[in-house]
């Protein structure tokens, strides 16, 4: 055949005429020839005559085991039958050398084809890289793999199935192929006899894989006889669904990322809000002093304080401190609900007692939630000091008495809002004389913890607000003062709950 003698001849060039040469000019009467398979002459030594190859001995050209041709060596009639004997170890040790040039002629052109098919490879996933790789669409992935799929291993059909998804109608003979590589998370190929199901002789699947993690599979198929898929083609499509399992694994993390940077922005703006919804600043009364902080353990929180003018002309104040059960987006919305219904009971007039419970009746009929709260509300005579207080299950306030000789702790009875119809709440009162101090707080001061997990507590909020007063500061003073002896004793640990004081004092003493 014409193209394997053009392919014989492109192997042996021109190194193996000359050594025909050399060897027939060695030696009188013998002409020399390479002929392929078929006994076609590819090169010769001088004229080779047309009826040479009749009488014309050979010796087989197998540079790896398969024949791919002779060497045929012919002496003219004339000469001695000594002669056409003695060459006989030189024509062995050129048919050896020739075959020797055929094999390093063979090894050059795998190495040159193995070099090739090295960069179609690497040319392949760069553009895989640029295409599949750049994607953070996990909608748009697999159709951008089976795109790049196409261009490189031909199939009669194709599909990516990520997660758990079905390979659907006309796979049903791969599907153990399908189940077993989403299983072992290893590439494989299967084959069938021809007629089996669903017309396929050949199926290739290989893992989409995020590190260790199998996202899903790509699977070709393949029918009609000797269309079978190769160990090439499962490597090619490996490299390509890798691409494919990094680019799913990013968008993921992108979705993620854009999930979790909303979700900031959207609690940064609730924070704001929140924050709107506290006093901007404690009141200013000739004769006291205010102070409050709060301090949220996320970006929003479920304590709130309030100061209510219910008519400062008449010399009447409100105080409210609460804290919401939970932490969070939860604990905010119901923070802000009840602020709003205690504020509005409050300023309708009514005393500390009946506001708490008329808050509770309305908690109770609205209720959507299984959140609580607990509250303690006051209203405070200005002239006289006189401080009306209920109390809703919260932490009693503290009661200082001037220059912290005296501590005493505001109790009432009451149960949290939002529990029972019948909170049990009494009313109580104090009266504040000079120099006398106020401190309400939530839970987030009491239950502040520190590395080894212990708790701030009461003796120490105690101690801390009593030195605060001792050393006789105004409200703000002591409100410092015990913020500072918390942020001390938790010493950067996480904050674990909401935390809220404010501080009354009145003047003098």
């Amino acid at each position: 055949m014409a193209t394997a003698k053009s392919a014989l001849l492109r192997l042996l060039g021109k190194d193996a005429g000359q050594l025909l040469d050399d060897l027939a000019g060695a030696v009188p009467g013998l002409s020399l020839a390479i002929v392929d398979p078929d006994g076609d002459v590819v090169i010769s030594s001088g004229d080779w005559p047309a009826e040479a190859l009749t009488g014309a001995g050979t010796l087989d050209l197998a540079p790896r085991d398969d024949r791919i041709g002779a060497l045929a060596w012919h002496f003219e009639k004339d000469d001695a039958r000594e002669a056409r004997e003695a060459p006989q170890p030189l024509l062995l040790g050129l048919q050896r050398s020739i075959s020797l040039l055929m094999r390093e002629r063979l090894d050059k052109q795998d190495l040159a084809r193995e070099t090739l098919e090295r960069y179609r490879e690497i040319n392949l996933l760069y553009r895989a890289s640029e295409t599949i790789g750049a994607s953070l669409n996990a909608d748009e992935v697999p159709h951008l793999l089976l795109a790049e799929t196409d261009r490189v291993i031909p199939s009669d059909a194709a599909a990516v199935l990520i997660g758990e998804a079905p390979a659907g109608p006309g796979w049903q003979a791969a599907a153990a192929l399908i189940h077993k590589v989403r299983e072992t998370g290893r590439p494989d190929i299967a084959t069938w006899p021809a007629g089996a199901a669903d017309a396929l002789q050949s199926a290739l699947c290989v893992p989409v894989r995020a590190g260790e993690k199998v996202l899903g599979v790509v699977v070709l198929g393949r029918g009609g006889a000797g269309r079978l898929f190769t160990a090439g083609d499962e490597k090619l499509l490996l490299g390509l669904a890798s691409q494919a399992g990094v680019a799913l694994e990013r968008a993921r993390l992108h979705e993620q990322e854009t999930s979790r940077l909303r979700l900031e922005e959207e609690l940064a703006v609730a924070r704001r809000i929140q924050l709107a919804l506290l006093p901007s600043r404690p009141p200013e009364v000739p004769g006291w002093s205010f102070a409050a902080t709060y301090q949220a353990a996320r970006q929003v929180g479920g304590d709130f304080y309030d100061f209510l003018d219910h008519d400062l002309g008449a010399q009447r104040l409100g105080l409210v401190i609460a804290d919401v059960t939970g932490k969070g987006v939860p604990a905010a919305l119901m923070m802000a609900y009840s602020r709003a219904v205690v504020r509005a009971e409050s300023m309708a007039g009514r005393s500390p007692r009946d506001v708490l419970d008329r808050t509770n009746r309305l908690i109770m009929h609205e209720r959507q939630t299984r959140l609580f709260l607990s509250a303690f509300c006051a209203e405070l005579a200005l002239d006289s000091g006189r401080l009306v207080y209920a109390n809703a299950g919260h932490d009693a306030p503290l009661l200082i008495g001037a220059g912290g000789r005296t501590c005493h702790e505001m109790e009432a009875p009451g149960v949290i809002l939002g529990a029972f119809h019948d909170i049990g709440l009494e009313a109580r009162e104090v009266d504040m004389g000079p120099g006398d101090t106020v401190v309400l707080y939530t839970d987030g001061v009491t239950e502040a913890r520190n590395g080894q997990a212990q708790l701030f507590g009461d003796e120490r909020l105690v101690e801390a607000a009593r030195a605060a007063v001792a050393g006789g500061g105004g409200a703000q003073s002591v409100l410092e003062t015990i913020t500072a002896a918390v942020s001390a004793f938790t010493a950067g640990a996480d904050q674990a709950d909401d935390l809220t004081i404010v501080v009354v004092q009145r003047d003098g003493g």
